[in-house]
């Protein structure tokens, strides 16, 4: 909880390679906690427990935020047809809250950057789960602009027949 509160995360991001035209298309945003004794630890270390108390939703805020104002730097130094997207990992708790497109639609916001620049990836669990309401959300971002993306597809139970039912 502190770890919120006191600013304690930090994003590296993993550049996303496109062999044609051999440049960084997009880059990930992967979330690590600064902790103050115990260095710097991976998401293995302490997303599973944020995500049993529910406070992956603020970290999956923070996340959020901190990726598209970094997105916006880069966009502000790149020519425009190098712009990288910005891919974020949401989390399915996040995912199932009723605040999930506003809470985008005000990074991109607060960010200035193009919905069209970002990217949410989403684990084939969540559609598993509650898929009315996910459709509904998904269909709102995608009519923002915003990409979505499968992350992990095929480690879980989900068939190509089944994406058909999302945007």
């Amino acid at each position: 909880e502190r770890a919120v509160e006191q600013d304690q995360f930090v994003l590296h991001y993993q550049p996303i390679i496109s062999m044609m035209p051999g440049r960084i298309t997009a880059a990930e945003a992967l979330v690590r906690w600064q902790h103050p004794e115990r260095g710097l630890l991976p998401p293995q270390e302490f997303v599973p427990l944020a995500e049993e108390t529910g406070l992956i939703v603020p970290i999956s805020r923070w996340v959020l935020d901190a990726a598209c104002k970094q997105a916006r730097r880069w966009h502000l130094n790149c020519p425009p047809d190098q712009r990288p997207l910005m891919s974020v990992n949401l989390s399915p708790k996040h995912i199932a809250q009723a605040s999930l497109v506003d809470d985008i639609v005000e990074a991109i916001r607060n960010s200035l950057v193009q919905p069209q620049s970002l990217v949410i990836e989403l684990t084939e669990n969540v559609l598993m789960h509650d898929s009315d309401s996910t459709i509904a959300k998904l269909e709102e971002l995608r009519v923002l602009g915003v990409k979505i993306a499968m992350d992990d597809f095929g480690s879980g139970f989900s068939s190509l027949g089944y994406l058909r039912r999302f945007p």
